[in-house]
């Protein structure tokens, strides 16, 4: 299956997520320790018009993540509207092949590649944290589990500042929990 299909499939799961998200439920906490939920939703949908810069050759842009993307509206609504333009991005000549810029120099993993995890694993938090159905869509959750777990060690986790610490996930568990376990959510 292509990125862009497994991607669309990622992207469409989580607007149905954040679809079901209620003002109500903003100030709840989530798995994911530096947001609560309208936090998290922001980021969500701050991440599809950064990743539509990545994709389209441009640099990082992590002002995004600090502005209000959703305002009054209802985050699914933002949300899918990014998704298409972000879809759109990835189909652009030679998106699918760059790489994310390492801090220090020299390139890390395909953006689309990132993009794909994080928003499996924010979905994942989204629905944790209210209530919902944390499975995934399948297809998506497995990629991003065939290509993540067990590449990402705990050594190099502090660096990025990116996931804590994988934890242990129970013998037998859904794949987007142990997916989750191992970007460092008690599941």
């Amino acid at each position: 299956m292509s990125e862009i299909v497994l991607l669309e499939k990622a992207l469409n799961h989580t607007a149905g997520l954040l679809g079901k998200v209620t003002p109500d439920q903003y100030g709840r906490p989530t798995p994911c320790e530096d947001f609560d939920v309208r936090a998290l939703v922001n980021h969500l949908v701050a991440g599809n018009p950064y990743y539509v810069t990545l994709a389209q050759g441009g640099g990082p842009d992590f002002s995004l993540f600090a502005r209000d993307q959703i305002g009054y509206e209802q985050p699914g609504d933002v949300y899918a509207r990014g998704a298409r333009e972000v879809l759109a991005a990835w189909q652009t000549e030679g998106a699918l092949e760059r790489q994310m810029p390492l801090p220090g120099g020299g390139t890390g993993p395909r953006i689309v590649d990132l993009h794909l995890l994080e928003v499996v694993l924010h979905g994942w938090d989204v629905a944790t944290a209210t209530g919902q159905d944390r499975t995934g869509d399948p297809d998506a959750v497995q990629a991003a589990l065939a290509g993540w777990y067990g590449n990402f060690p705990d050594e190099i986790r502090a660096a990025t500042g990116m996931f804590g610490p994988s934890e242990p996930a129970a013998d037998g568990a859904p794949a987007a929990d142990r997916l989750a376990a191992y970007f460092g959510r008690t599941v």
